[in-house]
């Protein structure tokens, strides 16, 4: 009988990841990435390409470091992509002005062209995704995003200070 309700218990589950926001956070942008990487594997460019790709066009010439902070990934992963991408013309790698040891990464006419070949998808997909929301929902859904992005911030210095 023991052995019963267990297995019952197993099968009902209890749902709580349906109220666990980055359980629903991840479920979103994983969907999100999937509609894209179609768009992507046509242009020849991956997911990591791509965030490089994206960080550049909106931020300009940044050096890796920067290009780190912007897009999570680790620094040896971004540095392969800029190698990569450098070796296909789509950017180029000039000396830092302050000091000539940093490499500052820029987009090239050709790496634009590749962003531009991608973006009018990837904003297809936001804009399907955004669908019945107005304008007021989606702005208090990226503040939303961004006090969350803040709070995690503020909670890893915490940790590092006290470290």
């Amino acid at each position: 009988m023991r052995g019963q309700e267990h297995v019952s218990r197993e099968i009902r589950g209890d749902r709580w990841l349906e109220g666990y926001v980055p359980y629903l956070l991840y479920r979103v942008t994983n969907k999100l990435n999937a509609r894209l990487l179609a768009r992507l594997r046509i242009t020849k460019t991956n997911p990591a390409r791509w965030r490089v790709l994206s960080v550049l066009r909106a931020h300009g010439t940044l050096t890796v470091g920067e290009i780190v902070d912007s897009t999570l990934m680790g620094q040896p992963r971004v540095s392969r992509v800029v190698a990569q991408l450098e070796r296909e013309g789509r950017v180029t790698r000039s000396p830092g002005r302050e000091d000539s040891r940093v490499r500052r990464v820029a987009l090239t006419a050709k790496g634009v062209a590749t962003f531009e070949a991608i973006v009018p998808t990837a904003l297809r997909h936001q804009e399907l995704a955004l669908r019945g929301l107005s304008r007021k929902d989606i702005e208090a859904v990226k503040r939303v995003l961004a006090r969350i992005e803040r709070n995690i911030d503020q909670a890893n210095d915490a940790v590092s200070v006290s470290s």
